[in-house]
């Protein structure tokens, strides 16, 4: 741990918080905390506050928060091409973004009062791999959001010997730093619309090979070669620069010039990347080619596209969310290929889901195999037998048929940790599907899809047919009781009646009582498994409860990511969890921390 970081983590222990945190084995101590101001200043009454950090009481998740009410759907990620840039003559660099209140953003002050070298510190930690869509999304929105950036401290200002070109490269450290953690996360889109506002004059190693990478990614060759003459002249000595100029060369049917820079980059480093060099061989002399994962990089994807070339299967299984989109737009090769990418990319949200059903409807299957789709996909073929359901699902005319084989395509995909892609590609098909007592037998199926989609008001149509059709099936009544726990925890009204759910144990308590929600859940188990854990980011998550506490909005966000890390938001230890659903909401953020809630939820079966 850095210095910045443990100072600030340091600031925000404080003996009331440490009591709430502290574990026994096998299960929590529910300790009293002290009052904590509300918002307006007023106190909150003393008592035993379980589970959360000292921000938010039971019952007041909502009420206190300063943005409008939980909204009854999941808030989507930010669609770039509504969004409009002008440029407004001369800004700070790091205040950039292509995100206002009303496009998402977290609103032009979420840095405010935050400590710099933490935030600083704590954004290098934000993983880049983040299975939980949630978390990626609110990810996304914070460092897409035009804000003012915390405020240097006086060490920080106070640098009379630094040279100038020094006192240049800070002008812009905080927006590389979220350009960094954009590219990490593999979000091309918002990236590229934000480098796009970076001033010409700005000059950033790293910044000017990311506009040409994010680019190249995105399939967008030709603005990314509008960049290349601008990053030799500033950086002549870079072997990246000088491989940029004979791709673009040889897209611009310049081949001679690039066989002569080909020969050049030989001489200077022959061994610095051989991939490299037979990819570009191969594209002059009109040829595809193969790289292998560990050869993967924005240019050799780009070779790979524009000369039909792919990539082995392992590869799309492996690689970071930002190759995945290079792998996504290879032409050539298998399609399961360039379906397994996106498939991950619409898993993590990086990707619509249409983009998906597109993916899965480029594979080809014989008219014998989409008619026996069902025995097909039991064969466990992976992501061609998703495609085959979702591919016989979609040319299916009959109701129940086609329910029945979607039925088989998300419980394959669940098993396959793909159900939210699934339900993102199926949700038209979805659509289609009217509610009726006639499916009741794939009501649960379709009522974890739509919870996953964020579609709470329509999952609750098919929970309604379950809870009718409960009064003379069994197997109903027990679909809906299982179900009763993401009904509220998405907002439903009526509360978990007492010991109605004994198994759902730890979390379902954690998750009720995170969102305010009175509870009689007496009977729970609290012996849950997870609760013996070490909390390894306890630092993080006493400075996430002072954020929440004071406020500050943007610092909140990146906490409750930092801290529940890069697994699935199930995984993780119940407190932590608790402590950023509740934290994000005592920000305004209610419908995101629903969503996590429900997300979570739906991971650990509940």
């Amino acid at each position: 741990m850095n210095v910045s970081r443990a100072s600030a983590a340091a600031r925000s222990v404080r003996p009331g918080r440490l009591c709430a945190a502290v574990l026994l084995a096998g299960g929590l101590l529910l300790a009293a905390v002290p009052a904590v101001p509300a918002q307006d200043g007023s106190a909150e009454p003393s008592g035993p506050i379980p589970l959360f950090p000292p921000t938010v009481s039971p019952g007041a998740a909502d009420d206190t928060a300063p943005a409008a009410p939980v909204p009854d759907e999941v808030p989507r990620a930010p669609s770039y091409e509504d969004i409009e840039i002008n440029r407004l003559g001369e800004l700070d660099p790091e205040s950039l973004g292509i995100l206002g209140p009303e496009h998402g953003g977290l609103g032009a002050d979420a840095w405010a009062d935050s400590d710099r070298p933490a935030i600083e510190a704590w954004l290098r930690d934000l993983p880049g791999d983040l299975a939980s869509p949630s978390l990626r999304r609110l990810a996304v929105r914070l460092l897409l959001s035009s804000a003012k950036p915390p405020a240097r401290t006086a060490a920080q200002d106070a640098s009379p010997t630094m040279a100038d070109a020094v006192a240049a490269a800070q002008e812009t450290d905080f927006l590389r730093l979220r350009a960094e953690r954009l590219y990490a996360l593999g979000e091309l889109a918002g990236l590229n619309r934000l480098l796009g506002l970076v001033p010409q004059r700005i000059e950033d190693p790293w910044l000017a090979r990311a506009r040409v990478d994010g680019l190249l990614l995105a399939g967008r060759d030709r603005d990314a070669c509008g960049q290349v003459a601008a990053g030799i002249a500033r950086y002549p000595q870079e072997l990246y620069w000088a491989k940029a100029q004979v791709f673009c060369q040889l897209i611009a049917g310049q081949t001679d010039q690039a066989l002569l820079g080909l020969d050049l980059l030989r001489e200077q480093a022959p061994d610095s990347d051989p991939a490299f060099f037979r990819l570009a061989n191969g594209f002059a002399g009109a040829g595809a080619g193969e790289a292998a994962a560990v050869e993967l990089t924005p240019l050799n994807l780009a070779m790979l596209r524009k000369s039909g070339g792919t990539v082995p299967e392992e590869a799309a299984a492996g690689a970071s969310p930002p190759l995945l989109h290079g792998i996504a737009g290879l032409a050539g090769g298998d399609p399961a290929v360039q379906a397994t990418a996106v498939e991950r990319l619409v898993e993590i949200g990086a990707l619509p889901g249409e983009r998906l059903a597109g993916a899965y409807g480029a594979i080809e299957f014989t008219g014998a195999e989409l008619g026996d789709a069902l025995a097909e996909a039991e064969q466990g073929d992976g992501v061609r037998g998703r495609a085959l359901l979702y591919q016989a699902a979609n040319r299916e005319s009959l109701t129940v048929t086609r329910a029945e084989i979607l039925r088989a395509a998300f419980l394959a995909a669940e098993d396959a940790e793909r159900a939210g892609a699934m339900a993102g590609a199926a949700m038209p098909l979805i659509d289609e599907l009217a509610p009726s007592a006639e499916l009741a037998w794939f009501a649960p199926l379709a009522a974890r899809a739509l919870y996953r989609a964020g579609q709470f008001e329509r999952a609750g149509a098919w929970l309604s047919v379950l809870r009718l059709e409960s009064q003379r099936q069994p197997d109903a009544q027990s679909a809906y009781a299982a179900l009763r726990p993401l009904e509220r925890l998405a907002g439903g009204p009526e509360p978990l009646a007492g010991g109605s759910a004994p198994d759902r144990g730890l979390l379902l308590f954690v998750l009720s009582r995170a969102l305010g929600q009175e509870e009689d859940l007496a009977g729970v188990e609290t012996g849950d498994d997870r609760a013996a854990q070490a909390l390894d980011r306890l630092p993080q998550l006493l400075a996430l409860g002072d954020a929440a506490a004071a406020g500050r909005r943007g610092e909140t966000v990146l906490l409750s990511v930092v801290s529940l890390g890069p697994a699935a938001p199930a995984d993780s230890h119940p407190l932590a969890l608790g402590y950023a659903v509740s934290a994000l909401s005592a920000v305004g953020l209610g419908g995101d921390a629903r969503a996590l809630a429900i997300e979570a939820a739906l991971a650990a079966g509940l």
